[in-house]
């Protein structure tokens, strides 16, 4: 993979460390740094020192409102592992060159690029450059994006590609990020918080918007009706409840028929095959972010979601994601149990 074009995005930034004003650790402690880090991210990594050498960590971090950041450095070689990232999205900005595997791709990144939330993610980073990283829980984005966009978002957040999840805008978002870090070394008050998160999370929603175009309505010819959302939100309201199109018609002042029209004029879909839709995501969530630690089963994750025949759900499951339920927790325990 050519990274040429954006081999300068994050070396050409100043080489004082960001969020200096908020340390967290410094220690030569894999596991005290490894947990540093994730009480921001809300991740549990694994970190594994190379063979013969003694990490000289450093972790800086905040809350920026429901916004994680957090530099690292480790000053010696180490490899991290990151597990699917589930309901958060994580982005990593290298400082220097990182190399990356995740999804069956390897690459240097010099550019940011967002962690998988379906597998699993290993990173070389830069032993005295370091990485920030920036997370923020899914419902927190998604509320972001039905607030600043024209767009329905019609299914829930799930960051998976068969390409590296590298960020479009690169440039826009390094300089940014790295640009509030500044702010925040140099103290903002607390009024300026708020602007500095609302920042934070536009870039991220930009950075990553090829990845959210499936769980965004199509762009229309022209807009979408009230109603439409309204059903959506009733939807997603209600999952694990017995919904009947009839009443959710009702419910937003239009005959069923209507609805019908309108959610094939504006979506492409059915009314029901939408709310399949968000079931079957709603579900895949819970698999990926309880399954490997069987902290639920398929059926739970099935009634949970509004399925009421688990056999039906398997197979419009296996039909959407070309894998079963359980192939999905399987394959995820195997991974989590990898090592490098």
């Amino acid at each position: 993979m050519d990274t040429s074009s954006g081999a300068d995005v994050s070396l050409s930034v100043a080489t004082a460390q960001p969020l200096a004003a908020y340390p967290l650790t410094r220690s030569r402690s894999a596991a005290v740094v490894r947990d540093s880090v994730n009480s921001l991210t809300a991740e549990e990594h694994l970190l594994v020192p190379h063979r013969g050498r003694n990490i000289d960590g450093t972790v800086n971090g905040l809350n920026v409102g429901a916004v994680s950041l957090v530099f690292v450095a480790y000053g010696a070689g180490v490899t991290v592992v990151s597990p699917p990232s589930g309901r958060r999205a994580l982005l990593v900005i290298p400082r220097g060159p990182m190399l990356v595997e995740s999804c069956g791709n390897q690459w240097v990144a010099n550019t940011p690029f967002a962690l998988s939330s379906h597998h699993q993610t290993k990173m070389v980073p830069d032993p005295d450059r370091g990485a920030l990283i920036g997370g923020v829980d899914a419902d927190i984005l998604e509320r972001h994006l039905a607030s600043t966009s024209s767009r329905l978002l019609i299914k829930p957040i799930s960051l998976s590609s068969g390409v590296p999840l590298q960020l479009s805008s690169p440039t826009m978002v390094t300089h940014t990020w790295l640009d509030a870090c500044h702010e925040l070394d140099h103290g903002i008050t607390p009024q300026a918080m708020g602007w500095l998160e609302n920042i934070l999370l536009a870039t991220m929603s930009a950075g990553l918007a090829p990845f959210l175009e499936t769980s965004l309505a199509p762009l229309p010819e022209s807009g979408i009706p009230a109603y439409v959302e309204l059903a959506c939100r009733y939807f997603d309201e209600n999952l694990r409840g017995n919904i009947r199109i009839d009443d959710v018609a009702s419910a937003v002042g239009i005959s069923t028929r209507q609805l019908h029209s309108a959610f094939k004029d504006h979506l492409g879909r059915t009314p029901a095959q939408v709310l399949r839709d968000m079931r079957l995501a709603k579900a895949r969530q819970k698999l990926e972010t309880l399954g490997p630690s069987m902290k639920i089963s398929v059926a739970g994750a099935a009634y949970d979601s509004g399925f009421s025949h688990l056999g039906r759900f398997s197979a419009y499951y296996t039909q959407r994601y070309q894998e079963s339920p359980s192939a999905t927790v399987q394959r995820l325990r195997a991974e989590a149990k990898s090592v490098i």
